[in-house]
């Protein structure tokens, strides 16, 4: 009778030390506004900044994705279009970077940006080869149900310039590439940039046709043709 006592007060103080563990990790508040995923995420640490999201070598540089200030790192409660229980969040003022040696070039902001990925693992610019230069693509968020938004960088083959490069597209200016998560990824072929759209219940023959992009350097813009 003793041992069982004593082997239910041992299960009681567990109980108490994973409520507490709970409560704890329940405190955690983000600085950040609300989100569409704010419901459904759990905020595990946070961190001071300086953390590398993403990293690339490119030719005589690297490109980074790099927390401004403090990041939150959490978990998916429940599974969504964004990504499925348990991925992981990350949350911060993300800035990319083109790095050489000690220069350093920012050439987007990220304010207050979230994004989900299935671990931790340090995400890659994808690169596509142009006549003139050098095309990475980073798709921070690996779906969303509907097509996902790569940011795109060139890098000039003749000076070395990076920057980034905006999409046009029916008159509008975009930030992002978007495409078809499930479709091959963008390729270059006679110069010019081609993109499997997204494809979703209802989409019509002429949604579902690939999109051809001219890269205009001097404007830095990738232009729908």
């Amino acid at each position: 009778m003793v041992v069982g006592c004593k082997s239910d007060e041992q299960n009681v103080k567990l109980a108490a030390s994973q409520d507490e563990q709970n409560t704890l990790k329940e405190e955690i508040s983000s600085m950040f506004p609300t989100s569409e995923l704010t419901a459904s995420i759990v905020i595990d640490s946070v961190s001071e900044g300086d953390s590398v999201r993403a990293e690339q070598q490119v030719g005589k540089g690297t490109l980074l994705m790099i927390a401004n200030g403090k990041e939150e790192r959490g978990h998916l409660v429940v599974s969504s279009t964004l990504g499925q229980e348990g991925d992981q969040t990350f949350q911060s003022n993300y800035s990319i970077i083109y790095q050489q040696g000690e220069k350093e070039k920012v050439l987007l902001e990220l304010p207050a940006y979230l994004f989900v990925q299935p671990t931790d693992k340090k995400l890659i610019f994808e690169q596509l080869s142009f006549s003139d230069a050098d095309v990475h693509i980073l798709t921070p968020q690996y779906q969303t149900g509907h097509g996902v938004e790569g940011y795109v960088f060139a890098i000039d083959k003749t000076n070395g310039d990076a920057f980034h490069v905006n999409i046009v597209k029916n008159e509008g200016k975009s930030k992002t590439l978007l495409y078809g998560e499930a479709s091959p990824f963008p390729t270059v072929k006679d110069d010019i940039l081609q993109v499997y759209p997204p494809v979703g219940a209802g989409s019509s023959e002429k949604d579902t046709n690939k999109g051809y992009y001219k890269l205009d350097l001097k404007n830095s813009q990738l232009i729908a043709e």
